[in-house]
């Protein structure tokens, strides 16, 4: 409820301080720009990602970033990862649907018996939306699937999970 209510809140910012002359934001504009997220795919695994790049224009965002994902029972194992990510911004707005993908490589943390695989490319395609709450902090929230591709016992395997994603950019 609490975060239903605070995208609601984010939706009606539109302060001219937000803005530079030519009616971009300025949360947006060329430089460095960073995040920290929740993800949760499907409740079987939960985790934090941090980002960190450079805004090429209003439209497009390149970095990298780290993370690690747990599951909350003892048989499945907990995983890092490392990526590339690309995220591009459709409007010139303060309030704007986005597109991204990551590019990476996951590994898990213990080697529980069972566990399908210890370490995998990872690409993750996602959508969402992105808010200004002043020039310097934003929120996102994206959908999309995170796809392992890895080998096993000499054959290729693939694996998907859908991924919701909650964070804060700065």
């Amino acid at each position: 409820m609490a975060l239903c209510l605070a995208m609601a809140a984010a939706c009606n910012i539109s302060s001219a301080k937000n803005r530079l002359d030519n009616g971009r934001p300025l949360y947006r504009t060329a430089g460095y720009k960073g995040s920290v997220s929740f993800t949760d795919q499907l409740g079987v695994w939960v985790g934090f990602d941090t980002s960190h790049g450079y805004m090429f224009s209003p439209h497009h965002y390149l970095g990298a970033g780290v993370g690690m994902f747990a599951a909350p029972m003892d048989e499945i194992p907990s995983f890092f990862h490392f990526f590339a990510e690309y995220k591009a911004y459709f409007l010139e707005k303060n309030s704007t649907p986005t597109a991204g993908i990551r590019a990476g490589y996951c590994s898990s943390l213990q080697n529980l018996a069972g566990n399908t695989f210890s370490s995998a490319f990872e690409l993750a395609p996602n959508i969402g939306w992105d808010w200004a709450f002043n020039s310097r902090l934003g929120m996102n929230l994206t959908l999309g699937a995170a796809v392992f591709m890895f080998g096993e016992n000499g054959t290729s395997n693939v694996k998907a999970m859908p991924k919701i994603t909650v964070g804060i950019t700065f």
